[in-house]
């Protein structure tokens, strides 16, 4: 199948989603009389949702709302009471449950790994049940290690017992993704990990899901977590209910019920910090630099030229830097500003003022 072919498949039918939800619900036990005090409402009910090719949808709620539910009747780990769910066109009820979970790529908080596996034999273990021959699905094992960022000659036959929990999530996205699925499922998948560790696989599998462009489910109960990752956000309630379905960014800015203000809580400004980067249009006409500024030297008041400390690159403040970054440098260097770089020179400097004019600009953009 050529790489065309192979995306047209994945957008369903009308070229707009990959997974569809048509007035899904799920409940537990036999349908109470109707009227009766004790009558439970259902886990999920009526929900309609599409899932876009290649984007991240996060689904995020309090505990028992039917995040988790609906992303299980996906991949048919839980069966569906009534509606429709399509994956490609393809209504999954009528798809034998195995092999449907062999073209979804699934990972959960405490990866269930095979601990009598070594990582290069979890990772292989759909392949082989798919027929794959040795050395392809050796290649494809180490090509995932690699992508993952865990060495194929250093971790590929230790056992899980013998990582770190860190690892043994990076494993279990490998694992996920070993024979290309055009779905991956993510139950809290990084809810295990110490949160430092969690920032990091955050970063991490952003860039994989960047190069390999999978469509992606994930559920979390956490909003910072959200609106890190998603492309898109959709805040449940009970049953199920889609309270908004919108970018980060809007979520954040302009909650659209009292449910979904509760959620993003009294966090919204350094939330939008993190989502919000550093454009020129921010930097006041003061501290705009000639274009042509040398990065080697500035001008003192008496006009001449002196030597300014070329920052490490990893110290720079960048156009397009998370605004958090800024703030984190005009902190750490206890100065009034910093200079900003775009490349191999400095186009102007960043202050505290710099810092709100972006906020103001970000707060606008989500409520326009």
């Amino acid at each position: 199948m050529s790489d065309d072919q192979h995306d047209h498949q994945r957008q369903g039918a009308d070229g707009e989603w990959t997974i569809r939800f048509d007035s899904v619900s799920k409940s537990y036990g036999e349908a109470p009389a109707r009227g009766r005090a004790d009558e439970r409402p259902a886990a999920v009910h009526d929900l309609s949702l599409d899932v876009r090719p290649h984007e991240v949808l996060v689904l995020v709620g309090p505990s028992g709302c039917g995040k988790s539910t609906t992303l299980r009747m996906a991949n048919r780990l839980v069966e569906p009471t009534s509606g429709r769910i399509l994956l490609e066109g393809e209504d999954v009820t009528r798809v034998d449950p195995v092999e449907l979970r062999r073209r979804i790529g699934y990972v959960i908080q405490n990866v269930g790994l095979f601990p009598h596996r070594t990582v290069e034999q979890n990772v292989a273990t759909v392949p082989r049940l798919l027929g794959w021959d040795r050395r392809r699905t050796a290649d494809r094992v180490a090509q995932l290690l690699d992508l993952v960022g865990l060495a194929p000659g250093r971790y590929a036959r230790r056992y899980p017992h013998e990582l770190s929990g860190g690892e043994r999530q990076r494993v279990g996205v490998a694992r996920a993704l070993a024979t290309d699925p055009p779905v991956l499922l993510m139950d809290e998948p990084f809810g295990a990990v110490d949160p430092v560790g969690r920032r990091r696989l955050q970063h991490e599998f952003a860039r994989i899901q960047r190069e390999l462009g999978t469509t992606v489910m994930l559920v979390t109960h956490d909003i910072d977590e959200a609106v890190t990752m998603a492309d898109r956000v959709a805040v449940l309630s009970e049953g199920a209910h889609v309270e908004q379905l919108a970018a980060p960014l809007d979520i954040v800015a302009r909650p659209a019920t009292p449910a979904v203000a509760d959620l993003v809580g009294r966090g919204r400004t350094a939330r939008m910090l993190g989502l919000g980067r550093l454009s020129a249009v921010d930097l006041s006409a003061a501290d705009l630099r000639a274009p042509g500024a040398d990065r080697g030297s500035s001008t003192t008041g008496s006009g001449a030229a002196q030597e300014r400390r070329v920052p490490d690159p990893s110290e720079r403040v960048e156009l397009g830097a998370e605004l958090t970054d800024v703030l984190d440098a005009l902190v750490r260097d206890g100065a009034d500003g910093v200079d900003v770089w775009d490349g191999d020179r400095v186009v102007g400097r960043a202050t505290s003022a710099t810092v709100l004019q972006a906020l103001r600009r970000v707060s606008e953009a989500g409520a326009a």
